[in-house]
């Protein structure tokens, strides 16, 4: 039987590659200082928790437009591509972000791939990184719980962490090593608790579809009925849209990228 396929998206300088790392207990995917992310394409893990094997695939940030390795519309073609092209479906997504600041594309991000392309049937997990200098880590999401009930934005586990071990010290060890194994149980417990046993197959999503507009044409012999097929938003383009996830016109291009995909 095939691993379940867990997908870890988000923006970039997230920490989506450090928690792989974190999860492995092994440094297997490359990492990133700073905002400037280093994944292409996707990569694909396998790693196991608790004795069963998962396939971590870790994607480039969908906010890499400004200054990334990949512009954003490109990252969001490419996990687009991955989620579809999965055989045995999607049991997880891993929505990463870096805390303790909300970033505005965290709502656009979420609703674009978790309600409009994976239709809220593939369980998310909400991991937010960076908050190694918090007295209490898990008090971020007592805090900021209703921005994501505000946005009807709603995870199946939270798992506030850190993907960083922090500075090495003389005796070798790391200022944060107690976080960092906390972090690595609470990922642990939340991916085991929070996957679908059965992996869910992205479907083709309608970006676009053509409908047939009926006129009538005077003539002689009285009128003539004449029949236009006409190309018009699909229902994921016109839910971007009306979301205001994006401008009429970027949704469109997305639109455009995507649709024979």
């Amino acid at each position: 039987m095939a691993p379940p396929n867990v997908i870890i998206f988000g923006e970039t300088g997230g920490g989506k590659s450090s928690i792989i790392n974190l999860l492995a207990g092994a440094n297997v995917a490359a990492t990133s200082s700073g905002s400037v992310g280093c994944t292409f394409r996707s990569n694909a893990y396998n790693v196991s928790i608790e004795g069963m094997t998962f396939k971590f695939h870790d994607t480039a940030g969908l906010d890499e437009g400004q200054g990334g390795t990949v512009v954003k519309q490109q990252a969001i073609v490419q996990l687009y591509e991955l989620l579809r092209s999965l055989s045995d479906g999607v049991s997880l997504l891993i929505f990463c972000m870096r805390g303790p600041r909300i970033k505005e594309s965290v709502v656009r991000n979420w609703q674009l791939f978790w309600d409009i392309i994976c239709q809220k049937h593939v369980p998310i997990l909400l991991a937010i990184t960076g908050l190694e200098n918090e007295q209490d880590m898990d008090a971020w999401w007592k805090n900021n719980q209703t921005f994501f009930t505000r946005n009807l934005m709603y995870p199946k586990s939270v798992a506030c962490i850190t993907a960083a071990k922090g500075k090495k010290r003389r005796d070798g060890s790391h200022n944060f090593d107690h976080e960092y194994v906390a972090s690595r149980e609470k990922m642990n417990k939340a991916i085991k608790a929070s996957y679908r046993r059965e992996g869910w197959k992205v479907q083709r999503t309608e970006w676009f579809k053509t409908i047939v507009e009926t006129s009538y044409k005077s003539g002689k012999g009285g009128a003539t009925e004449v029949k236009t097929n006409k190309t018009v938003f699909g229902s994921a383009t016109n839910e971007l849209i009306k979301r205001k996830l994006m401008k009429r016109e970027e949704a469109e291009e997305l639109a455009r990228l995507l649709m024979d995909r």
